[in-house]
């Protein structure tokens, strides 16, 4: 009797341990990292827009409250911006 008890205890950590082990080899793939990265990069590129979008708006507020001109200079500062990304 003691012997199948241990037989099946040894049975059941073995399933879980092989599979704990697939997922950690399918969470190392190749194409579960490359998703993993991608969903990084496209992450990193909203942050960045969105704080563009924020120095614009509070490049504009400061330029309407110093009363700076900014027909010339947006013009000039948005190309620049342009060939910087």
């Amino acid at each position: 009797m003691k012997r199948i008890v241990w037989f099946i205890i040894g049975t059941l950590v073995g399933v879980y341990v092989v599979t704990r082990l697939k997922r950690r080899a399918q969470a190392l793939a190749p194409e579960s990292l490359q998703a993993s990265a991608e969903k990084m990069a496209g992450a990193i590129r909203h942050f960045g827009d969105e704080v563009r979008a924020g120095m614009a708006e509070r490049e504009t507020e400061l330029r309407d409250a110093l009363g700076i001109d900014t027909a010339t200079d947006t013009a000039t500062t948005q190309t620049q911006r342009e060939d910087y990304r």
